[in-house]
């Protein structure tokens, strides 16, 4: 089983439970529901497929939503879609209708206004290319630099315009009820520029009743000036590498992309790398050698997880492209060079110091003592996620008694979930683990684990020690060990 953990979007290439249920099995952890496209009726049933598939699949699933934000897309086009050349005008009008060849609306009517001339405007992560030639107060008139396909509801980017938007719209703001209403993992925001886009979904969640885990999206030029901040009041990142090329040097990308990397490495937690992973698979049956050398470079950077996008949502071989990138990162995840002691990653937490020293001691002790595997209680699901930090050169297999803190550890490197009764000691926690771990084929009697727990067995924040434990070998010791706040 692979350690890396990959995220596909939802759509018609996979609107049945079957289909679904072969892309858990090819190494799909998270299902991505992206509100920028269908309403939320189509969204509930893809949910209830999802939810469908994982009842038989052995493993948690995650649901992350991932809102729209203030992404500004073309309007309807008669037909969908025209061709447009270079040389070609486009007009760009206020008010909303349903474009015909060079006349087309937006989804922001006042875009208008904050345009000037001289200014680029960029469809479809910049495929097609645009410059604002002349304007009035009903139409943008726009010269060509790079035709194509202008198809309805695709993307727009103005990489020398500041549009005054809110960070969170009303679209968004009912997808956040209906997430809240239908019990999702994750929700991502899109287009942040400083903490306090996300910090103010938090406080509508909190009020809401809500605890699900906030992935901030980081896309845009004002996000990187205040990243530290973000990455500490998020629960995880994602590097939305399609927006964020157009908006910054295309060239600055693959930099910001390590050391985003990086920060979420320091600061102990999950990262996300999205975008074009494996393209030209919506149509290929096989990806380019760039395309994999992309998605190993990420593993070898120390991603949590890689993201598919139209690849399952519309491509033509949804489960193809699973399986291969499975395969990129089994083959990457075995290079020696990433479990060389000296490349062990360093954490630097501003909290949760114990896990963090613990989680070190821990994969020292994995490799001194050639571990099979490490087995953890993590109740809250924190332990899990600092441990996964650590990148362990073996699996961790996460023991909690909540579903929902289950499910999120699907975004965890390396981290395994399993639901498991709380039970009464050390010594009946081995039993069960040994019955598990061997009915799941983990290892077999006579293997070596490392078991982190303790006496306050399902009590969140704690952490108590660990044992090196021969699977099948009945525990003798008292098993109850001082605690250590976590």
């Amino acid at each position: 089983m692979i350690r890396t953990k990959i995220v596909a979007t939802m759509g018609p290439a996979c609107a049945d439970a079957q289909t679904l249920l072969k892309l858990f099995e090819a190494g799909v952890g998270v299902c991505r529901l992206n509100f920028s496209h269908g309403p939320l009726d189509s969204h509930l049933q893809t949910l209830r497929l999802i939810r469908e598939a994982a009842m038989q699949f052995a493993h948690p699933i995650a649901i992350l939503g991932d809102l729209c934000g203030p992404k500004i897309r073309v309007g309807p086009v008669d037909g969908g879609r025209f061709q447009i050349a270079t040389g070609d005008e486009l007009i760009i009008q206020r008010q909303p209708i349903a474009g015909k060849p060079f006349r087309i609306s937006t989804t922001l009517p006042t875009l208008i206004d904050d345009i000037h001339v001289g200014d680029r405007v960029l469809i479809e992560d910049g495929l097609l290319r645009f410059v604002c030639t002349d304007k009035n107060f009903n139409e943008l008139h726009c010269a060509c630099l790079a035709g194509g396909l202008l198809q309805t509801a695709k993307g727009i980017n103005l990489p020398n315009t500041t549009i005054d938007v809110p960070s969170i719209t009303d679209r968004d703001w009912e997808c956040v009820a209906w997430a809240i209403e239908n019990d999702l993992d994750y929700l991502a925001l899109s287009f942040v520029r400083e903490a306090a886009d996300i910090q103010l979904l938090r406080q509508h969640l909190q009020n809401h009743g809500s605890d699900i885990n906030i992935v901030a999206k980081i896309e845009k030029a004002e996000a990187m000036a205040d990243i530290d901040a973000i990455i500490d009041s998020s629960d995880a990142l994602m590097v939305a590498r399609g927006d964020l090329g157009v908006e910054m040097d295309l060239a600055q990308v693959p930099i910001i992309q390590k050391d985003l990397i990086r920060r979420c490495q320091s600061a102990g937690k999950p990262v996300i790398v999205a975008t074009q992973m494996l393209q030209s698979m919506i149509e290929q049956s096989t990806p380019t050698r760039a395309e994999v050398s992309d998605v190993a470079n990420a593993i070898f950077d120390g991603t949590d997880a890689v993201m598919l996008s139209g690849e399952t949502s519309v491509g033509k071989y949804p489960i193809g492209c699973v399986l291969i990138m499975a395969h990129i990162a089994e083959i990457a995840e075995n290079d020696p060079t990433l479990i060389d002691a000296s490349r062990q990653p360093l954490l630097r937490l501003k909290t949760l110091h114990l896990s963090a020293a613990m989680a070190k001691g821990v994969w020292q002790m994995a490799m001194d003592l050639k571990i099979k595997l490490v087995v953890i209680w993590s109740q809250s699901g924190v332990t899990a996620r600092i441990f996964a930090k650590a990148r362990f050169p073996v699996p961790i297999i996460a023991l909690s008694t909540d579903h929902r803190v289950l499910r999120r550890m699907a975004l965890h490197f390396g981290v395994i979930p399993h639901e498991m009764p709380t039970p009464q000691t050390v010594r009946d926690l081995l039993q069960q683990v040994d019955e598990l771990i061997i009915q799941q084929q983990y290892a077999v009697a006579g293997d070596r684990i490392i078991l982190v727990t303790g006496a306050s067995l399902g009590t969140p924040q704690i952490i108590d020690g660990t044992i090196v434990h021969t699977v099948g070998s009945a525990w003798q010791a008292d098993p109850l060990v001082v605690n250590i706040p976590e």
